[in-house]
């Protein structure tokens, strides 16, 4: 099964479950509920009432539909997710809140964003890139956003720990310890992920290396040392961009 089929699959899979599954994930890793963590990435975002706004790999678009009850019809928002399954369960929740003529769902993938330059004020993505590779993705929200826009990025940052020979053992025993209760698919992917994890300083140098500027990280405290930890990422585009 090649890895772009994997992530089809179990994001298929968990769809249904998704936000259930990311509460008690987050809860177990990094101590904080899923709908509690987004609640305080978009007051970190400060969405201003005329931005347009991009969620990358929306999943079943809980950035969106928060946004969109804020705002009510004043929300601009786009959730794009590459998973047929997770855009329909965002579509049932926005229809079921009322919320559909405020958001708008689209297929399509963060390494190839399917919009034109210099479209949005902020975009969003939560815990979607460590399935990607991050300094394409960030090179296409830089080139959606317009000047003077925000990113704004939440990950499981990698703990320093994990770059040492010791470190590395033990992401070998959690990845064991993650697939023996997760399908082959689910195990594929988040053994992939966890290549796609950086740590604060790496984010750093890879936003600045995207030509992103007045960048501001904010790490969470771990559960345990050697957990991921919670990692809140700001930067801006420079408003004299050409």
């Amino acid at each position: 099964m090649t890895l772009d089929d994997a992530i089809l699959l179990a994001f298929s899979e968990l769809a249904p479950e998704y936000e259930e599954t990311m509460d008690r994930e987050l809860e177990q890793y990094l101590g904080i509920g899923y709908k509690e963590f987004v609640e305080g990435l978009l007051g970190w975002a400060v969405v201003g009432p005329d931005d347009w706004v991009l969620d990358v790999a929306t999943g079943t678009a809980l950035i969106p539909r928060r946004l969109a009850a804020s705002r009510g019809e004043k929300a601009r928002v786009v959730g794009l997710d590459i998973t047929p399954a997770m855009l329909q369960q965002g579509r049932a929740a926005l229809d079921a809140g009322n919320l559909s003529a405020s958001i708008f769902l689209v297929g399509g993938s963060g390494m190839e964003l399917p919009f034109a330059p210099d479209v949005f004020d902020v975009v969003i993505c939560a815990f979607g890139t460590h399935h990607m590779h991050a300094p394409r993705l960030l090179q296409e929200m830089r080139r959606v956003l317009r000047a003077g826009g925000r990113l704004v990025v939440a990950e499981a940052g990698a703990p320093s720990c994990w770059r040492t020979i010791v470190g590395r053992v033990l992401v070998k025993i959690l990845l064991s310890a993650f697939g023996l209760t997760k399908s082959k698919a689910r195990a594929q992917i988040e053994e992939d992920a966890f290549g796609h994890m950086y740590t604060s300083e790496e984010w750093r140098a890879m936003l600045s290396n995207a030509g992103f500027g007045e960048i501001r990280l904010r790490p969470s405290r771990a559960r345990r040392i050697w957990y991921p930890r919670a990692l809140a990422m700001c930067a801006m585009v420079d408003k004299t961009r050409a």
